[in-house]
């Protein structure tokens, strides 16, 4: 398993930081990726070969002010915010994106669920998978909260809207938090096999739900073995830490740790 962490490309001194914790490559989101000025890309972009470490991945990958269901998907201004990230992450070894976007794919009032999820479907098939195949990239569809977004909770749901779009560089993400708010369970995650090209993991919520989706800290606050055992069962070859951060330099030395000898 490949393990990487999550963090903005605002913040590239981060990154020697997840390479002598001994992660594998460094997450970022898409947004940032695709916006971001010349100055702050080259920042990062640096950073990454100062210390010999691939951004493999990228999450948040349609911002809300690109919204796709009941929309001309298929318009320049999307094409070209894709284009660009893509075009930027190939400086950085990007491999896969993660599909999250609770409010770019929110079903609008008006459009019937089926036509929504057509629409979704027909968005990766003909306008995403053919920008990303160009560069190598896998998109992973990746199911979220009821309270995140208002279709596609399971993985279940994932796939079946990665099945609709038929092309073999659009997957599903497994996401232990919100796998933990669905009710998914490590069984359903194991009977995906091929079907989940990423994963995320967090700590979904400690004891006292005061704290949601932090770093992993300590073996025996979550069963963090079960969820990786599952993802390889399932065939998934990399998993991102991506959760809130008190104390960067600290949290990921202890999850490093963790996930590092836990196979």
């Amino acid at each position: 398993m490949r393990y990487g962490v999550s963090f903005s490309l605002d913040l590239p001194q981060q990154v020697r930081m997840t390479k002598e914790a001994g992660f594998d490559y460094a997450e970022c989101g898409f947004g940032s990726l695709s916006r971001a000025d010349d100055k702050a890309f080259a920042a990062y972009r640096d950073a990454l070969r100062e210390n010999d470490i691939p951004c493999e991945a990228a999450n948040c990958f349609i911002p809300g002010d690109l919204p796709i269901i009941g929309t001309d998907y298929a318009r320049k201004e999307m094409r070209d915010y894709i284009e660009n990230g893509m075009r930027r992450g190939a400086q950085l070894g990007l491999r896969t994106v993660a599909f999250g976007s609770g409010g770019a794919r929110s079903l609008p009032k008006g459009v019937t669920f089926s036509d929504g999820f057509r629409q979704l479907g027909a968005f990766l098939r003909d306008v995403v998978s053919p920008i990303a195949a160009a560069y190598g990239v896998t998109v992973a569809i990746e199911p979220l909260r009821k309270k995140e977004c208002n279709m596609i909770h399971t993985l279940d749901e994932g796939v079946m809207l990665a099945a609709l779009a038929d092309r073999e560089n659009i997957s599903c993400l497994a996401d232990v938090y919100h796998m933990w708010g669905a009710g998914d369970s490590f069984d359903d995650l194991r009977k995906l096999r091929g079907c989940i090209a990423h994963g995320h993991i967090s700590n979904p919520e400690t004891p006292d739900k005061k704290a949601k989706r932090t770093f992993p800290l300590e073996k025996k606050e979550f069963d963090y073995k079960g969820f990786v055992m599952a993802l390889r069962d399932a065939g998934c070859e990399r998993c991102s830490i991506e959760a809130k951060v008190y104390d960067f330099p600290t949290e990921i030395k202890k999850s490093g740790a963790i996930l590092k000898n836990l196979l």
